[in-house]
């Protein structure tokens, strides 16, 4: 089954994990009805929402006991990188299709697909430092560390949050989704779940100040 353009594949910078948006830019000029669009994609994604607070239950679990194994055997279990990475892949592709409109088709349902984001997370190794499985404190470290981020991720908010205003324009005029949109918001959405994956204990580096 064809969803839509393919995603183009993540780009190597080095860093574990990468975004990619999908590369199809023609959109249907009713999703560009201001506010009507969002709604009505809203109400589709409601199956999605669902399953992600099914999985929100697992992400609370994940903080709660995720130190054991962690402090015990100093290294992030296959099966949490895995669920961590589908939790925070389809947070990115309904917040792509029902915040950020993007073109692609409906989000499928089934775990890992690519359409309208594509998230990778290319680990070498499953170990992390045992300090950071202390009980809340590793988790509550890591939040202050990545405090600069949150910083610029509220900056970064605001300057997404203000071109929504007028992103509805050139898809009701021209059925088209803006290009440099899509790049700025490819962006915000890497730089976001590179600091979302930091806090949550997958074993990557410290986030880089960087959008690309």
């Amino acid at each position: 089954m064809t969803y839509g353009q393919p995603v183009p594949t993540p780009g190597g910078t080095g860093y574990p994990v990468n975004v990619g948006v999908t590369g199809e830019r023609t959109l249907s000029r009713w999703w560009g009805i201001p506010f009507v669009g969002n709604l009505v994609r809203g109400i589709l994604a409601i199956p999605h929402y669902v399953v992600l607070l099914v999985l929100v239950v697992g992400l609370y679990v994940w903080v709660f006991v995720g130190w054991i194994p962690i402090l015990r055997y100093g290294r992030v279990p296959g099966i949490a990188v895995k669920f961590l990475t589908e939790y925070l892949h389809r947070g990115l592709r309904v917040q792509a299709y029902v915040g950020l409109l993007m073109p692609g088709g409906y989000p499928p349902l089934e775990p890992g697909m690519p359409i309208p984001v594509d998230l990778r997370i290319n680990l070498d190794s499953l170990e992390i430092n045992r300090w950071w499985g202390i009980p809340l404190l590793g988790i509550a470290v890591r939040v202050i560390l990545v405090i600069p981020h949150l910083i610029v991720l509220s900056i970064l908010g605001l300057g997404l949050g203000l071109s929504l205003l007028v992103l509805w324009i050139p898809i009701l005029v021209n059925g088209r989704y803006p290009d440099r949109a899509a790049l700025f918001y490819e962006s915000v959405m890497r730089y976001g779940v590179r600091v979302a994956a930091y806090v949550l204990l997958l074993p990557v580096p410290y986030p880089p100040f960087s959008m690309s």
